[in-house]
């Protein structure tokens, strides 16, 4: 994988050609040179890579490494991740039928059923303990995540999808931004923490 590398050297230049970037690429350089800002002499280096299952590694000192996957929303949604439930088997039945039978039976999905749409979504994953940083196209917002924090909030949604009677067999992962907005409000709360005690402990310790 090919990578362009930023360290705070050449850091002054990204800014004065920030203007000139391609608008779909912005969100992720802007994310660099944040970084960079809001941490300075802790970040080694960023790699930012095009066409690959992460869009930055970041660099703290020689061997402690951050991995992050950017998702930008598009007309006010999130696309987090696709999961085919009719072709995950588990014995005679599918996790869609796991699911459903679930719902049947209540509004809430079984211990079991979590742990298998959990276990659904490492399947699909190429890395693990990927950090997650949701960036907000209308609002200009920025939310960073662990990858447990987006496994809860797909078994959330999941979960209230086919409360709502949904038959569609495969999940198409698309969450409202207001939601993800609501969601980290809410979380900030409930933590009492700021917004850059979450970046601080995700990124830098």
């Amino acid at each position: 994988m090919r990578a362009e590398v930023f360290k705070p050297g050449n850091i002054k230049k990204l800014k004065k050609d920030f203007d000139d970037i391609n608008e779909c690429d912005k969100p992720v350089y802007y994310v660099v040179i944040n970084i960079f800002d809001a941490f300075p002499g802790r970040i080694s280096a960023i790699k930012v890579y095009k066409d690959s299952d992460i869009d930055l590694k970041i660099r703290l000192g020689n061997k402690d490494y951050r991995y992050i996957k950017i998702l930008k929303s598009k007309s006010g949604m999130f696309e987090i991740m696709r999961l085919p439930l009719d072709e995950r088997k588990i014995g005679k039945n599918s996790l869609y039928d796991m699911i459903r039978r679930d719902v049947k039976s209540g509004d809430q999905l079984t211990r079991e059923t979590r742990n298998e749409i959990l276990k659904y979504i490492d399947f699909n994953r190429n890395r693990k303990k990927l950090l997650y940083i949701l960036s907000d196209s209308e609002n200009k917002n920025y939310y960073i995540m662990k990858e447990t924090t987006i496994k809860d909030i797909v078994v959330h949604d999941i979960e209230y999808m086919y409360s709502k009677d949904s038959s569609y067999r495969i999940y198409n992962g698309t969450i409202p931004a207001k939601f993800i907005g609501d969601y980290w409000t809410s979380y900030l709360k409930r933590r009492k923490k700021t917004e850059m005690d979450v970046w601080k402990s995700l990124i830098t310790q």
